[in-house]
């Protein structure tokens, strides 16, 4: 009777195991930091760094107007452009993600690095953090939005138009 406990109890904590470490999978880790991170570099066939960086200009200001947008700020330094800013989680009342988007720029390719998420409801804690959410239905939410993000950001980067 005891061994068949012992055998349920190590079973449950085996599946539960394997249930969070899928949650953390949903999310990409950058593999030196261990941190939640969206990281690539894109090649962008006979663009300069001129028209590379019109472009991303162009997208910042359909998406990252700090007018219109109450935690957007844009930092330009150099070829080098860091984006901050806060989205909703959508259908959950008070539930956000802030992040960093920074996209640096060379002639042909720019790299993008999505950085420092933080999970924001009743408090704020880096995406790491044991007290940010660890709800699958959250980290899926939140992954949907990088991505969504990111696909925009490619779309505006590899238009072969630049009037």
């Amino acid at each position: 009777m005891i061994k068949q406990l012992i055998l349920i109890g190590a079973l449950l904590v085996t599946t539960c195991s394997v249930v969070a470490q899928k949650k953390s999978e949903i999310i990409p880790r950058d593999s030196i930091t261990d941190k939640y991170a969206y990281m690539d570099v894109v090649t962008v066939e006979g663009a300069t760094l001129e028209q590379l960086t019109k472009r991303l200009e162009k997208w910042e200001k359909q998406h990252y107007n700090p007018v219109e947008r109450q935690y957007a700020s844009v930092v330009v330094d150099g070829d080098s452009h860091t984006l901050h800013d806060r989205e909703a989680l959508p259908g959950k009342a008070r539930k956000f993600i802030e992040y960093d988007l920074t996209v640096d720029m060379k002639d042909g390719r720019y790299r993008y690095n999505l950085t420092h998420l933080e999970f924001v409801a009743v408090g704020k804690y880096p995406l790491e953090d044991k007290m940010a959410t660890d709800k699958r239905s959250d980290l899926e939410e939140i992954h949907a939005i990088c991505e969504r993000i990111l696909a925009s950001l490619g779309a505006e980067m590899s238009k072969g138009d630049d009037w």
